[in-house]
């Protein structure tokens, strides 16, 4: 038996051994396989065995301990669950034997997860379904959930857009108090609102859209002058009657965006605000926010001044209407009343759009792709759409609009910013090495200032070599944000941006305009906390995903229905070292190819090529591919080259 020394000799013994192994805290990331690893505050990571993995879920924020397995690997074992943020998720109920579980749709959580009898709230087989996790997998390794909502099953009319929207938690149907405050608006009318505002109802303002959009935000009109043009934006003007913090403005808020999916629309506003009395319908008098621009023949703009007035939209045409009066002139559906004012806009277009190619950043036109839905809400066909005059004409009244209110916020120090760093930190590398060996410079170029990334960047739309270098540029990019800060957006060579120009539909927008209106009435005016914009673009960014992965998966379905042996024309989109993404250009379709089994072939990050000798995948090439496998409900499509 051991004395009362030994035995504190032992237990001095074991607190050495126990301190003298690593230990860390660090948030788990899972992989395509079994096992993850836990990566630390310093960006250290450290491998977790499928066995560890079992014990947590990709995101958790754990405290491990780091074990040598032998001289060449370690790996972390679990010590402390310390925070967990995934909670709930959408997937597909499936019943295998006696047990029962959620296929959770999440990229990261690639595990089935049990049901407990008193938790299936009537689930079946096939079902979509939301669940909520009723136990955490630490320490057992045996995670639970309960089904909170039955989406529908996967064969129901506009099933995918329903599971998007209960995955991405997007808010739907607006509540009877949000309406009731809608439809008091309503009856109030705008007289009132209207009171001391510019009155522009004589102006040739005309709204350009999609024939059947209803909620109309802009309008346009231009008039020629001894400089150039006077070009007038209009923009609905939905601050003027909903208030700060009101019912309307909350419910605003919590979407922050309208969302488009394929065949419905979750507006930000109630229909009777956003389609009726805040959007600028034809022959009715409506509030706008009006921006005057002198625009100079050589394409250059200044703005004259922002004034809040009342206008009446002398014409709702659609893009094909302009289009085909843009390219003969021919009256056909327009109103004579406007076509002064269209000849107009069309000649301050073709200005202002080859002075911004000349002074700033342009990038190639996508086409649209449109589906066309059947009773069942199924595609029936997708027609590609490439972009016409009138669609430019549009974007680039937009561009100059809320570049210059840019400015205008930027003279008063204040104002909601969106901010484009260019290209991401760590792809700068790359891309400096990449256009110093294309373009024949003498040293990697630095991106430093505007005025170099806008000097490079042009080059490289320039160039005329092998390589596309716009292309492989654009697919390195950082993302938009929306900040308070007044810097720069790099990707459109612009020295300030912001968007006010649709205020129906982003919540942002309408918090510009608020700004604005305060300015106007020289008046301090404070822009909105950085942790509010974050949150918008958090939840337009979900809107987004939600309605991409909603069309794709509509897509796979359609495509499924095509013959197998059918062979499509496809263009490289993007590549990593494992695979190549292209897009099927005549249906706006993206599918991977599998490259890990290609022998002899090496994967180039400089230029994001595939390289086999002389044979080479650029970003930008065409080639021609057939499908080897595809999975609509979980938007994965594999194509195979065909050779």
């Amino acid at each position: 038996m051991l004395d009362q020394s030994a035995l504190s000799q032992l237990k001095n013994l074991k607190q050495e051994i126990h301190n003298s192994i690593p230990r860390f805290e660090g948030k788990v990331r899972s992989t395509a396989g079994r096992f993850g690893f836990v990566v630390t505050d310093d960006n250290q990571q450290y491998y977790l065995s499928p066995e560890e993995m079992e014990k947590v879920l990709p995101g958790d924020r754990v405290a491990f301990r780091v074990e040598q397995v032998d001289e060449k690997k370690s790996q972390a074992l679990i010590e402390k669950l310390i925070s967990t943020e995934l909670d709930r998720f959408c997937g597909q109920y499936i019943v295998k034997g006696k047990g029962h579980f959620i296929q959770p749709d999440h990229p990261a959580l690639n595990r089935w997860i049990f049901v407990p009898p008193k938790l299936r709230n009537k689930a079946e087989d096939g079902m979509l379904v939301s669940g909520k996790l009723s136990q955490h997998p630490y320490p057992s390794g045996k995670a639970q959930a309960q089904v909170t909502e039955l989406i529908g099953k996967a064969d129901e009319s506009g099933i995918e857009n329903r599971f998007m929207q209960a995955k991405w938690e997007l808010q739907g149907e607006f509540s009877e108090a949000e309406l009731n405050a809608a439809n008091a608006l309503v009856e109030q009318g705008l007289e009132a609102a209207q009171a001391g505002r510019a009155d522009l109802n004589d102006v040739a303002f005309v709204t350009i859209d999609s024939a059947s959009t209803r909620d109309l935000d802009d309008a346009l009109s231009a008039t020629a002058n001894d400089s150039g043009w006077l070009l007038q934006v209009a923009i609905a003007d939905p601050a003027a009657v909903i208030a700060p913090g009101s019912e309307l403005d909350l419910a605003a808020q919590a979407r922050a965006t309208s969302a488009y999916f394929p065949g419905q629309v979750l507006p930000m506003l109630p229909a009777v605000l956003s389609e009726q009395l805040c959007s600028l319908q034809q022959d009715q008098p409506r509030m706008a926010l009006v921006a005057d621009i002198q625009v100079s023949n050589d394409g250059a703009s200044e703005l004259l001044q922002l004034r809040q007035a009342v206008i009446t939209n002398k014409a709702k045409l659609s893009y094909v209407q302009v289009a085909e009066f843009l390219a003969d002139n021919s009256n056909g559906q327009i109103p004579a009343n406007v076509t002064d004012s269209l000849q107009a806009l069309g000649d301050c277009f073709k200005a202002l759009a080859s002075h911004r190619h000349q002074t700033a950043l342009t990038m190639d036109d996508r086409p649209d792709y449109r589906l066309v839905m059947d009773e069942h809400g199924k595609v029936q066909e997708i027609l590609r759409q490439d972009r016409n005059d009138a669609q430019k004409l549009v974007e680039e009244c937009m561009l100059v609009c809320n570049r210059l209110c840019a400015e205008w916020l930027d003279a008063r120090e204040t104002g909601i910013f969106v901010q484009h760093n260019g290209i991401r930190t760590e792809r700068i590398g790359d891309v400096a090495s990449m256009l110093k060996e294309s373009l024949a410079l003498e040293s990697k170029p630095k991106f430093k200032t505007l005025e170099d990334y806008v000097g490079y960047m042009q080059q490289a739309n320039a160039h005329e070599g092998p390589l596309a270098l716009r292309d492989i540029i654009s697919r390195q990019l950082d993302r938009s944000t929306l900040t308070t800060e007044r810097t720069p957006h790099m990707g459109l060579g612009f020295q300030r941006y912001t968007t006010m120009t649709s205020p129906l539909r982003k919540y942002n927008d309408l918090l510009v305009h608020r700004l604005i209106a305060t300015l106007l009435q020289e008046q301090a005016a404070d822009a909105p906390a950085q942790e509010v914009l974050t949150d918008i673009q958090d939840k337009q960014t979900r809107a987004r995903v939600a309605a991409n992965q909603s069309e794709q998966w509509l897509k796979l379905q359609w495509l499924q229905t095509l013959p197998a042996e059918a062979e499509f024309d496809a263009t490289i989109h993007y590549a990593n070292q494992s695979s190549i993404t292209v897009r099927l250009e005549d249906f706006g379709i993206d599918g991977q190819i599998d490259r890990r089994k290609a022998k002899d072939w090496s994967f180039q990050s400089k230029t994001l090529s595939h390289v086999k000798g002389e044979e080479r995948f650029d970003i930008g090439q065409m080639v021609r591919v057939k499908v080897e496998s595809l999975n609509p409900q979980n938007r994965e499509l594999k194509l195979a080259l065909v050779k």
